[in-house]
């Protein structure tokens, strides 16, 4: 049986709770339209006079690179048991749903979420346009962006300066939802600067009246990030501490001892070299950078052992060894075996 949805505050009998979903996503990257994915979501729900209601988050599994690690520090492993966004899409509704959503960069926060309910064939009223900060007139929007009224009320636009500016800690910034609760905060505190502003009703009003699409897919249970949960399971420690051992079931053959020469081999992820050095590094003792796998390829070396990149799983097909780049830095040092 699917969980049932639940809704953690509620509204007026037969109508959504009105208020404010603080919303952020961690992603593959930039473009939500050619591709990139959101891999963790953090949900502040908020009632309409900025009184912190409610709050979830979960890990999103995509069967992909995860692009830039070294900034949302999401490992491949960690979502290999965490939800597709089909399975979250019916309960990030129920919190949307009513409530006008905030993120800092809603431009980016609105793209990513209407892509993803995209891809199951939805579309939802939310949209990237957003009002100004005016105190005289507002634009009946369903979305507000924390970024832009920081330019107009504070003079910058960064979540940490702006969450600077009245002391917000955000100590685990680059989490989905440390970064929703932190904006939250900056949106209460917004609140307080202007209180007779007449954009808060008036999103309130509009969002409150917009229509959103049923949602049939099953539900699935949420999965916050191995640190956010405080239990050990399946190698993963509670903490700060990194994931001990790999909880992907799929292996790939022990790498060869030593490079050769004429070694094909190809790269998958963000790299912490930039990749044109890599190809200028192999070169120059006779590997090449090979553009795709195929079975002529060696090795596979990637940013994570344990992506889910097309690569990655194409390597596994061909029982072709999957190696990190510290593999291949310590290969290169200790020097390449003549063809």
């Amino acid at each position: 049986m699917p969980l049932q949805p639940t809704r953690p505050t509620s509204g007026r009998a037969g109508n959504p709770a009105r208020g404010f979903a603080v919303v952020d996503f961690e992603t593959t990257g930039l473009v939500p339209e050619r591709g990139d994915r959101a891999i963790e979501i953090g949900v502040t729900l908020l009632d309409p006079d900025g009184n912190i209601e409610h709050e979830d988050e979960t890990l999103i599994h995509v069967s992909r690179d995860l692009g830039a690690q070294h900034v949302h520090h999401i490992r491949a492993a960690e979502l290999k048991h965490a939800p597709e966004f089909d399975g979250i899409a019916r309960q990030l509704r129920d919190y949307l749903a009513g409530r006008v959503f905030v993120a800092h960069n809603v431009a980016f926060d609105s793209r990513v979420l209407r892509s993803e309910y995209a891809r199951l064939g939805y579309d939802i009223p939310v949209q990237g346009k957003t009002t100004s900060a005016s105190r005289r007139s507002a634009e009946a929007s369903t979305t507000l962006c924390t970024m832009r009224l920081g330019g107009k009320l504070l003079g910058v636009r960064s979540l940490a300066s702006c969450c600077a500016r009245f002391g917000i800690g955000n100590p685990d910034a680059h989490s989905a939802l440390s970064d929703a609760h932190a904006t939250a905060l900056l949106l209460r505190e917004y609140m307080r600067m202007i209180p007779d502003w007449p954009g808060w009703a008036a999103h309130l009003d509009a969002a409150e009246q917009a229509q959103w699409p049923r949602i049939v897919e099953d539900m699935a249970r949420w999965l916050p990030r191995p640190s956010h949960t405080g239990i050990m399971d399946s190698g993963i420690m509670a903490g700060d501490t990194a994931l001990t051992t790999s909880v992907t079931t799929e292996t790939t053959p022990t790498p060869p001892p030593r490079l050769r020469e004429g070694d094909r081999i190809v790269l998958t992820g963000a790299m912490s070299q930039r990749r044109t050095d890599w190809i200028d590094d192999l070169a120059a003792v006779g590997v090449t950078v090979w553009p795709s796998v195929t079975k002529k390829v060696r090795l596979v070396v990637a940013a994570d052992v344990d992506t889910e990149s097309t690569k990655a799983r194409k390597a596994r097909a061909y029982n072709i060894p999957i190696v990190s780049e510290r593999w291949l830095k310590t290969a290169v040092e200790n020097g390449v075996n003549a063809a």
